[in-house]
């Protein structure tokens, strides 16, 4: 009985993110300018046990690196955020904000203290309930 209450709860806490939707659902259109800028990095977002796509692209502009989706679309959640971190797990990670809208191009500004060079993914991740939704390896 243990054993299916335990499998229960997982299953809930796993599909907590689905229930709640407060993230902006109108599509974005960012003006970040990638024709100016030098593209770093690119990689294809994936979906993590929900439905996300698009590309994810590192941009640096007079120094100051960007991170950009375009396009993006992605399924909703609570408390989206995205992150940049050294591991697939993102277990060591930077948060560059909440996640503006679940559709549309979207840039992120990076602190000039982060080392993008030692961030090699991309994610949205739910924090309310630590739920990856989805990521991108920048190669």
């Amino acid at each position: 009985m243990n054993k299916l209450m335990l499998l229960v709860l997982v299953f809930a806490f796993g599909m907590a993110c689905d229930t709640e939707e407060a993230t902006p659902t109108a599509p974005v259109n960012d003006t970040f300018m990638t024709d100016k800028a030098t593209l770093v990095r690119t990689g294809s977002i994936m979906g993590v046990n929900h439905t996300v796509s698009g590309t994810a692209s590192l941009y640096v502009l007079d120094g100051q690196y960007t991170l950009v989706l375009d396009p993006f679309q992605s399924q909703n959640g609570p408390d989206l955020k995205v992150y940049l971190s050294k591991d697939v797990g993102a277990s060591s990670f930077v948060r560059l904000g909440n996640l503006k809208s679940t559709s549309g191009k979207q840039s992120y500004t990076i602190s000039g203290s982060v080392q993008v060079n030692e961030y090699p993914y991309f994610h949205v991740w739910c924090e309310q309930f630590s739920v990856e939704f989805a990521r991108a390896e920048l190669k």
